[in-house]
């Protein structure tokens, strides 16, 4: 059953319990809430603010993690690269510079939760998960074009929640369909684990209505993942996560047009921005143009879709050089790093996994990093924050029993 209690159980309305309440709340609000602001603005009032007077001690433990100083210097220094933008502006500097701030609190939240109590933070993530399933449903059951199946039309689902563009909505609903397919997998058996497995199907039906292949992409990717992974390693789990792999696989060369199928028109009109992008670096290849890039106007006076990179890694390239992407691959190369040894010592994939469906993500699609609340902060940042977690030997391995432990550092997990 989901351990989901406050990390303070000794006093029912402490600062703990109530900045516990309104994250998970935040999280969740992810697939209910109708705008994007609004969930910002709660994020702000109820999480950020209440939350810094929790994070002193948090700060200090959290400068022992390799992945977070990294973080801090890439940060750091696409902030600094705005300096040298074409047309700096000392106001965007300062929205930026919240947004960061923002970010890591928000990392050092989800740490803080580990501290209290090591199966809290996958405690939330399990809770929010039912949502995003109960969010999926209705979202199909409302779908327009649902009785045209298996044909899809061009009406692209967008689900429930803050998202305005179907690609974003298959990143966040898959995300929390790899955590249901997890915990399925993981507690068999239980009368939970039966709720997260009908939801599974629901997830998938989701993002294939959404038709972003990306997505589709990810969650087949890292749904294949926890099987091979599997801490059994049992022949079943092998086969299935193989059989996900070889879909996901075929998929990929048929969106390509490798198999005399029609190339998959949006993934290839991404080849001319991407084209773009790195004749723009061309011309500042160390250090870019700054994080304030130029924006290229249509003839009718709108942002051009030439501004959007589609791709994070490019996004960085452009803007901070050489010099932000290399400090980027840095963050992604020590939080793989992490999230492998956690594999292979305690024998949990679900970190893994879930950063790998980030990473497959904003490889191609996503812009800038630094950004309110959007799919980011799910497929991202949340991913992130347990493999830092881990790093400082804060969670705990799929051996541990249904109530957990209290959090306390192990000396076989800290360096």
């Amino acid at each position: 059953m989901l351990n989901l209690s406050f990390p303070d159980r000794e006093r029912r309305w402490s600062l703990a319990n109530i900045v516990f309440a309104t994250y998970t709340l935040f999280l969740a609000g992810f697939y209910f809430v109708p705008n994007a602001v609004d969930n910002y603005k709660f994020y702000i009032a109820a999480v950020f603010l209440p939350g810094l007077f929790l994070l002193p001690q948090t700060v200090k433990l959290c400068m022992r993690s390799r992945i977070w100083l990294g973080l801090l210097v890439y940060l750091a220094y696409m902030l600094t690269s705005s300096l040298w933008s074409t047309d700096f502006s000392l106001e965007t500097l300062w929205r930026d510079t919240r947004y960061t701030a923002y970010i890591l609190v928000f990392i050092l939240l989800t740490v803080y939760w580990f501290e209290r109590h090591r199966q809290l933070p996958d405690a939330i993530m399990e809770a929010v998960a039912l949502v995003a399933i109960a969010a999926a449903a209705v979202s199909i059951a409302t779908f327009e074009d649902l009785l045209l199946l298996p044909a899809l039309t061009e009406n692209r689902m967008i689900g429930l929640g803050i998202t305005d563009n179907p690609n974003p909505s298959a990143f966040i609903y898959g995300f929390f369909g790899v955590i249901a397919l997890d915990y399925a997998r993981r507690h068999w058996g239980e009368k939970l684990a039966y709720v997260y497995a009908a939801g599974v199907p629901v997830i998938v039906l989701f993002v294939i209505l959404t038709q972003s292949n990306t997505g589709l992409l990810a969650l087949a990717s890292a749904s294949a993942l926890l099987f091979l992974l599997d801490r059994r390693r049992t022949p079943p789990a092998l086969v299935i996560g193989l059989c996900i792999g070889l879909t996901a696989s075929v998929y990929l060369i048929w969106s390509l047009g490798l198999l005399n199928a029609a190339v998959d028109l949006g993934f290839a009109a991404r080849f001319p921005i991407w084209e773009r992008i790195l004749e723009q670096w061309q011309a500042a290849p160390i250090f870019g143009y700054g994080y304030q890039p130029e924006i290229v106007l249509l003839p009718d006076g709108k942002p051009s879709i030439l501004n959007y990179a589609h791709s994070s890694f490019l996004a960085t390239l452009r803007d901070g050089g050489l010099v932000g992407l290399l400090l980027l691959l840095v963050v992604y190369g020590l939080a793989l790093y992490t999230a492998f040894k956690m594999v292979f010592t305690v024998r949990r994939a679900r970190y893994l996994c879930l950063f790998a469906l980030g990473v497959i993500c904003v490889l191609v699609d996503t812009d800038q990093i630094v950004t309110r609340p959007r799919e980011l902060w799910i497929i991202l940042w949340l991913p992130l924050a347990c493999l830092v977690a881990y790093e400082l030997g804060l969670t705990d391995d799929d051996s541990a029993g249904p109530s957990g432990r209290q959090a306390g550092r192990s000396p076989k997990n800290i360096r």
